[in-house]
């Protein structure tokens, strides 16, 4: 009988096809992946992958396998997961990942309206890029994370488009576009743009959006951040873009305006992101918190300041 260890092995090697890539996900090395799945074969009797210059194909009895495998590793994570919730810790824990933005008006909101009708459950809070929120979902170091736009494509993980955020134009005060109800692409030309840094999902979001203005705005400056953007604006360099959670009301009215952009698009999805597992119960229940809330309302949801949360949160930069 094969070990839940070498279905763990095997699964890798089929979504990898590659002995050494799936030694990598599987932190060994490429000798004992490779013996792994030599064992395996043994065991049922069958050639699972057909090795051909150093990139493998699945045999059928390879491909019947790694469905039932997948099976056979999701049932046993499930009975952990809920020996864990029962038994080692009854009172239960949340960990959730997300951008800044994302942590401030969107999780962190539920996350307090959460803990006040759980008292027991502690609840932890990691902002991170998009990109490693997507991997601490991966690796299980979070529960759920959320993030603006698709992640990377990855088997392993499920994205679920839980709202839309549509983009706004951010001006600084007395700006000749402050009095036009809904700004298009084009009337941006006129004036010099504030953008984040290359790489940064907004960054690419403004460039996409762009990309059919009959006229392109020119660059000025750079932000490596939402804070430092809206201080560049501020100060009368350029306008922006960005989507309209990004923007704190409380923070921003005094120091910048925004307008609507005319756009044909749906928005920027915001994506909550998990494993294709049964979350524990509590989970569970904040991410249908999450669902109910953002399907409530088109508005953005209320900032919560990062530095003062409920005593069972905990914030990790």
């Amino acid at each position: 009988m094969f070990q839940l260890r070498q279905l763990k092995i095997f699964v890798a090697a089929v979504e990898t096809l590659s002995f050494t890539q799936a030694a990598k996900r599987v932190h060994l090395s490429q000798p004992s992946v490779t013996e792994q799945v030599r064992a395996l074969e043994e065991s049922v009797g069958q050639a699972l992958f057909i090795r051909q210059n150093n990139r493998l194909q699945l045999t059928a009895a390879g491909e019947k396998l790694a469905i039932r495998a997948r099976e056979l590793l999701a049932m046993a994570d499930d009975a952990y997961r809920e020996v864990r919730d029962n038994v080692d810790d009854p009172r239960g824990t949340i960990r959730v990942v997300a951008p800044q933005t994302l942590c401030t008006s969107v999780l962190l909101p539920q996350l307090l309206h959460f803990a006040g009708m759980h008292p027991d459950t502690q609840v932890a809070v990691q902002e991170r890029n998009s990109q490693a929120t997507a991997q601490a979902v991966l690796d299980g170091t979070a529960d759920l994370g959320l993030v603006h736009g698709w992640p990377a494509h990855d088997v392993n993980l499920r994205a679920e488009v839980i709202a839309r955020d549509m983009p706004v134009v951010v001006l600084p005060p007395g700006h000749p576009l402050s009095q036009t109800a809904r700004i298009s692409p084009d009337a941006l030309a006129a004036f010099p743009l504030i953008v984040t840094m290359e790489g940064c999902r907004y960054r690419e979001y403004l460039e996409a959006l762009l990309q059919d203005a009959s006229v392109r705005p020119r660059i000025r400056g750079t932000a490596d951040s939402v804070p430092a953007l809206m201080q560049m604006v501020a100060a009368g360099l350029g306008v922006s873009i960005l989507p309209r959670m990004a923007l704190d009301p409380a923070a921003t009215a005094a120091r910048v305006q925004w307008r609507p952009l005319s756009t044909g698009g749906e928005g920027l999805p915001i994506c909550l992101l998990t494993l294709h597992r049964a979350p524990t119960r509590q989970v569970a229940a904040f991410i249908e918190m999450i669902r109910l809330a953002a399907t409530a309302s088109d508005e953005p949801m209320p900032a919560i300041d990062m530095q003062h949360g409920a005593g069972r949160i905990a914030i990790a930069k």
